[in-house]
C-alpha cells in the first residue's frame, strides 16, 4: 500500500511540474525588438547667433540638411557647404523602421551613448554639447566653424557604450579619433562630404 501511495504521489508531482512548465512557457513574453534600430537619419545644421556661452535663434537662418537611408548612406554626390566664422546648431534626427522619430531614446539612455564627430582638419571645427538635461550625448549641439578648409568627409559616430564606460569620456573627446578605446559598438556611422568656405558660397 505504501508503494502504491508513493507511486501516485510521484505521478502527481510530475504532472504538477509539467503543468507549471507549460503555463510558464505559454506566458513568457516574446523578445522585444531593440528600440535602437535606426531605419534612417537626418543631420540638420541651423545657423545661430553665438554669444560666447549661449546661442540665439536667427529670423532667417541658413539651414543645411542631409538625409541618410537605412544603410546609413547620403544621396549620391551629397556635398555640404558650411561658412567659416558661423555657428550651427547640429541636430541628429533618427527614425525607426516604422518611420517614428527615435533620437530621444539615445538621450534617455545617455549613460550608454556618445556621439563623436570626426574627419575635420585640425582647427576647423569646435563643438559644444546641448542635449536636454545636460545629457552630453551629442544628439543636439553647437558646431563652431572656425576657419575655411578643403573638402573633407564629416563622420558622425553614435556609439553604444558598455556599462560604466561613459564616466571616462570628457567633453574634449567629442572628436577623439581613438573613440574605439571606449568599448562598445556603433549604432550609427554616418559620412558626408563637407566643404568649409569663407563667406556665402553657392555651389
Amino acid at each position: 500500500m505504501k508503494k502504491q501511495f508513493k507511486t501516485i504521489a510521484l505521478a502527481s508531482i510530475a504532472l504538477g511540474l509539467f503543468a507549471c512548465f507549460s503555463s510558464c512557457s505559454k506566458d513568457d513574453p516574446a523578445p522585444e525588438i531593440p528600440q535602437e534600430e535606426v531605419g534612417r537619419a537626418r543631420l540638420t545644421f541651423t545657423e545661430v547667433a553665438w554669444h560666447g556661452d549661449h546661442a540665439d535663434d536667427l529670423e532667417n537662418p541658413e539651414v543645411v540638411e542631409v538625409e541618410f537611408d537605412a544603410q546609413g548612406l547620403p544621396p549620391v554626390g551629397a556635398h555640404l557647404h558650411l561658412n567659416a566664422g558661423k555657428t550651427y546648431r547640429l541636430e541628429l534626427t533618427t527614425y525607426d523602421f516604422a518611420g517614428r522619430e527615435s533620437q530621444h531614446e539615445f538621450v534617455n539612455e545617455a549613460h550608454i551613448h556618445q556621439i563623436f564627430l570626426l574627419g575635420a582638419p585640425d582647427g576647423v571645427l569646435d563643438y559644444q554639447y546641448a542635449d536636454p538635461n545636460n545629457a552630453r550625448v551629442g544628439i543636439t549641439g553647437y558646431l563652431h566653424v572656425l576657419r575655411a578648409s578643403d573638402s573633407f568627409i564629416f563622420n558622425l559616430i553614435l556609439r553604444h557604450l558598455n556599462e560604466g564606460v561613459k564616466s571616462s569620456i570628457t567633453a574634449d573627446d567629442w572628436n577623439n579619433p581613438n573613440y574605439t578605446q571606449f568599448s562598445g559598438v556603433n549604432d550609427l556611422d554616418l559620412n558626408v562630404e563637407v566643404h568649409v568656405v569663407e563667406g556665402d558660397h553657392d555651389h
